[in-house]
């Protein structure tokens, strides 16, 4: 695996819901949102944006726009994996986005910042032509985003009603064999599961799952973990199928992402 940091200033004169669709990555993003007329989501949450607040989104979190009307619409985003972190402050930084609870503590206000200095952060971060300029911005930034993290709880912030169906498939991810578990533990049909959830997230119940899954087993196989241990652990029977499944997300076999 290799360090990555992307970064673009990013312009939509005409944002529409076919533009944005709810996904899920194994890097993690930092998003300013700039200017426009839109709510953001996050694992069945939904963030109300100011100009200039600052979402932080750690791996794997389900994410996207809610366009309210077609207001031109500008942001930041920035995307970058762990290893792109100078290895003495990795740590940290990466512990404090992965311990935040799914969905919560993503917005970060413009108030928890003096005369706007995050955004000469994030700036320099896009204008940077080495990626030891961007690594040394990015991290200056993260430190500051961090020390703001669940520093209050976000009044900002509307919990769905389904936030508890978002927190237990997640917890039981790895252990999950049907949606006959999921079904029973809410007293709701198959029907109703399905309906609800792709609703919320854009997705079907056993998709999203699998994602996650999917995600998890490039942590592990960059780990040392072997592919075809890592295809079990993940609840494939065979191991053809964690091959096609990891292929298809990530466009790379399994044993490409797999170091000793």
């Amino acid at each position: 695996m290799k360090p990555y940091i992307s970064a673009a200033k990013n312009y939509t004169e005409k944002p529409n819901l076919a533009l944005f669709k709810r996904h899920t990555h194994d890097n993690y993003e930092i998003f300013c949102f700039l200017s426009g007329n839109a709510k953001y989501f996050v694992e069945g949450n939904i963030y109300d944006l100011k100009p200039n607040d600052i979402l932080i989104i750690k791996k794997s979190e389900t994410h996207t726009l809610l366009i309210s009307n077609p207001t031109p619409y500008c942001r930041y985003v920035i995307n970058f994996n762990a290893i792109a972190l100078p290895e003495s402050q990795r740590q940290i930084l990466i512990s404090t986005l992965d311990n935040k609870p799914l969905g919560k503590f993503n917005r970060i206000p413009a108030s928890a910042f003096e005369k706007n200095m995050w955004l000469h952060y994030i700036d320099n971060i896009v204008q940077a032509d080495s990626f030891d300029i961007k690594q040394l911005y990015l991290t200056v930034l993260l430190k500051e985003l961090c020390k703001n993290i669940s520093k209050t709880e976000d009044k900002n912030y509307l919990a769905t009603k389904d936030e508890n169906l978002i927190e237990y498939i997640n917890r039981n991810l790895m252990t999950i064999s049907s949606l006959d578990e999921i079904c029973e533990h809410f007293y709701i049909s198959k029907t109703h599961l399905n309906r609800r959830f792709k609703l919320i997230t854009g997705s079907t119940v056993w998709d999203y799952i699998v994602v996650k899954r999917l995600i998890i087993a490039k942590d592990m196989l960059a780990s040392g973990w072997k592919p075809n241990v890592v295809s079990e652990k993940c609840g494939y029977l065979e191991y053809s199928s964690f091959y096609r499944a990891y292929k298809a997300q990530f466009g790379v076999s399994p044993r490409a992402d797999y170091h000793k």
